[in-house]
Order: C-alpha cells, then structure tokens, then sequence
C-alpha cells in the first residue's frame, strides 16, 4: 500500500452500536443504576461504572501507580464475581434438573420484550463486567422458572436475587476506591506533595506498581519513557555460577594469603634453633609443602 493511501485510510471502529439484551429487572437495574434525587442517594450503573473506568485508565496512560493497582484490583474482582455466577448458575440448572420428574418437559424461558440496551464505551474491563451481568440475567431467569413451578420459595428467590445484585454492586463500587491526584511514578519516587497526598488518600501499594513492573496484561500502556525506564532496570548483568564445591565460590585470593603466611612462618624459623639434622629434614619437607 503507497504512502498517500495509508494516510487517506481512517481508524477502524465499529460502524453500528454494539447491543445487549436484558430479559430481567434486576439485571436492566444493575445495568442503569439509579438517579440520585434529593430523597435517595444514586446507584451506580455500568455505564457510570465505564466512565469511571476511562478515567482511570487515562490516569494509567499518565503514569499514576496507583491507577494500574485499582485498574488490577478491579479487573480481579471481575473474575472472581465470574467464578461466582458460574456456580449459582451450574447450581440452579442442576437443582432443576434433579427435581422435575422425567415426564415434565420445561420450556425454554425469556421476556417477551426484552430491553435492548446499545453500548457506547470502548472499555476492555467494562465489556468483561458486561459479560457478568449478561451471565446473571441467564442465572435470574431459572430462579423465576424455580419459583414459577413451585421447586423454590419466595423467600428463597428474594434471598438469591439480592446476593446477586450485592455481589454486582460490589464490583462496581470498587471504582470509588481511586482518587485522581494527579501522581505519577516520578512523584512517588521523590515523595512530594502529590504524592504525600496520594498515599493519604489510598495507602500504600506494593512495590511492584509503584516500580511498573506490576500490572494488568489488559491495561493501557504506560508512557514511552516509563517503558524505558523499567527496560533499564531489567537489563543486568547476571551473578557469577557458584562452583560445584559447595553454596559459595572458592576464593583463590584467600588462599594464596593463607600459603603466603604459611611460607612467612616457616621462614621464620631460626636456623640457630635447629640443632640436629632431622630437625633441619622437617624445616625443609614444610617449606615444599607450603609453596
């Protein structure tokens, strides 16, 4: 492809809307959330959720260490809340199938107008969270199938549907956790006044993001001279081999000390003092033995 037509082409992005459909209430209101009024406080929403999200990775993009710790932190609790679903779902498949009788044939469930929702952010970590929520609408919908046909009670379905809208709302609420302060790792490593009042507002993070060499595979990138900075101090020179003798290396240097002081002795020896010529034998064999 020539230059000029490299230049021409624009970026690639999608052409329509990406959409979703939500079959129950509590799924469409973790998706929405809540209004704050002047009676209640607001809830936040996964749109909300993203917002907060795309400040948070500009942040990482501008070297804050404590942005790719929440980004991570975040991004880990997505995949437990992941792992969580998947249990309460296998769970209530299994429960059904295990008490309806084999001659019951249970149709396939859904809303006859499901809500459809488009999606309008460019988040990795706010798609992940969005296949959560898609996943506990499915897991919703067997628990009204299970309460419908008399398999669990009302009180058993109140009970799972609001653990599973608290398990949502706790993963979004992570969000709040970050403070924009404005801190980079340059900051920190001079311990000015960003980031004194970066460590008062979230406490201390391990070494590892303040350094860089600890983060999320899915987050933004660092800046350039960040990446830079990290390459250097990965790049050493490697510790001598210990030898086969043992932990450490053998010093050669000690050991010539040792012959040398050996050789210095047993020149010491006055010859005034050997009397016989054996004696004189034994002053030789040392001397040989010691160079």
């Amino acid at each position: 492809m020539s230059e000029s037509n490299q230049n021409r082409m624009g970026s690639v992005t999608a052409l329509t809307d990406i959409q979703i459909e939500l079959a129950t209430r509590p799924a469409l209101r973790i998706w929405e959330g809540r209004e704050k009024t002047t009676q209640r406080h607001g809830i936040l929403g996964i749109p909300g959720f993203c917002k907060f999200m795309k400040g948070i990775e500009q942040a990482i993009k501008d070297d804050d260490p404590y942005a790719d710790y929440h980004y991570q932190k975040i991004e880990e609790a997505i995949s437990s809340l992941s792992f969580e679903l998947e249990n309460e779902l296998n769970d209530i498949q299994t429960y059904i199938s295990q008490k309806i009788p084999p001659a019951m044939k249970l149709p396939d469930i859904g809303s006859k107008s499901p809500v459809v929702v488009p999606i309008r952010f460019a988040s990795q970590i706010g798609f992940k969270l969005v296949y959560e929520l898609l996943k506990l609408d499915q897991i919703v919908l067997k628990l009204l199938l299970a309460n419908h046909i008399g398999l669990l009670a009302n009180k058993e379905k109140f009970d799972a549907l609001d653990r599973l809208e608290r398990k949502a709302r706790a993963v979004i609420n992570l969000v709040y956790g970050f403070r924009y302060t404005g801190v980079t790792r340059d900051d920190i490593a001079s311990n000015n006044q960003k980031a004194i009042q970066a460590k008062q507002l979230m406490g201390d993070i391990p070494k590892g993001y303040l350094d860089g060499t600890l983060r999320s595979e899915s987050a933004p990138a660092l800046p350039l001279r960040r990446l830079q900075t990290i390459n250097k101090a990965l790049t050493v020179t490697p510790a001598p081999l210990p030898s086969e003798g043992g932990e450490q290396g053998v010093n050669l240097d000690e050991i010539s000390k040792e012959l040398d002081s050996l050789v210095k002795s047993v020149d010491s020896i006055s010859t005034s003092s050997i009397k016989t010529p054996r004696q004189r034998k034994n002053v030789t064999a040392a001397k040989e033995a010691a160079q």
